[in-house]
């Protein structure tokens, strides 16, 4: 979980990913271009505030899509569950969005993407969720899209959902190429004393980006913002945590065999 909020790590990756499609280096990146970034609730966006805040500083049309509105997670506030809790939630993302120099987010409002609710009540959130998706994609257009691993982030349900509704997006409406996707890769030696959080084989890792300290410093305000999830306590143990990481962000690109009717198929 530290890691996981540790959002100083993140800014590896638009630097990253627009210098595999522009073909130069962020630094000579011709224009601005557009990131969106893909979570589940407010505050995982965090897990790459320095690197979102880096990419607002240089410039670029930093956009982040939640999914649903956190309601169901009381943790370290009085808000009961509902609501009450979404509406707060929802505050401290568009705070959180200002501290990192990007623009409010967009929210979904999905109840949940999890079967905590049922099997039905899971599956019609999560074809809202594919086609609320879509639509944003054909209006932001985005030159990069960021969202967690498979794995999501450290197993958590509705980030896998998350990220597997995004990845099936594309390949469903033939997307693959025009929006590049990369996911968030830790590498072994970043999990620490978190046991829980997935990380990747170097070999599977192509992309990567590093922000300032003062990108950090406003993920670490933007961090503030989330009271309601967060003792006093917990935040300035995370945030001494993250200080101590490398300011650099790992990723690995989805990509996948593009077939046309004539190539022939393998036989297995």
């Amino acid at each position: 979980m530290i890691k996981l909020l540790a959002s100083i790590v993140v800014a590896l990756l638009l630097a990253s990913a627009s210098s595999s499609r522009a073909g130069d280096s962020p630094e000579n990146t011709p224009k601005p271009r557009t990131f969106l970034m893909v979570v589940a609730h407010p505050d995982d966006e965090n897990i790459i505030g320095g690197f979102l805040a880096r990419l607002a500083r240089e410039g670029h049309n930093v956009r982040l899509i939640i999914a649903t509105d956190g309601k169901y997670s009381p943790l370290a506030t009085s808000i009961p569950e509902g609501d009450e809790l979404g509406a707060a939630r929802r505050k401290e993302s568009q705070c959180a969005a200002e501290a990192l120099g990007i623009p409010p987010p967009i929210f979904l409002s999905i109840d949940r993407l999890d079967t905590k609710n049922g099997v039905r009540s899971y599956l019609n959130g999560r074809k809202s969720f594919l086609e609320l998706l879509s639509h944003q994609l054909s209006v932001l257009k985005p030159d990069v899209l960021v969202t967690f691993g498979p794995d999501g982030e450290y197993g958590h349900p509705e980030h896998i959902v998350v990220s597997a509704g995004l990845t099936e997006l594309l390949l469903r409406d033939g997307l693959v190429d025009k929006y590049p996707l990369y996911y968030i890769a830790w590498q072994r030696e970043e999990v620490l004393d978190d046991n829980t959080l997935s990380f990747v084989d170097p070999r599977y890792v192509g992309a990567l980006a590093n922000f300032t300290e003062d990108d950090e410093k406003k993920s670490f305000k933007a961090g503030s913002c989330y009271q309601p999830q967060f003792t006093q306590e917990q935040m300035t143990d995370m945030a001494s945590e993250a200080s101590k990481a490398e300011n650099i962000v790992r990723f690995r690109r989805f990509r996948t065999d593009e077939v046309s009717a004539s190539t022939p198929r393998e036989k297995l």
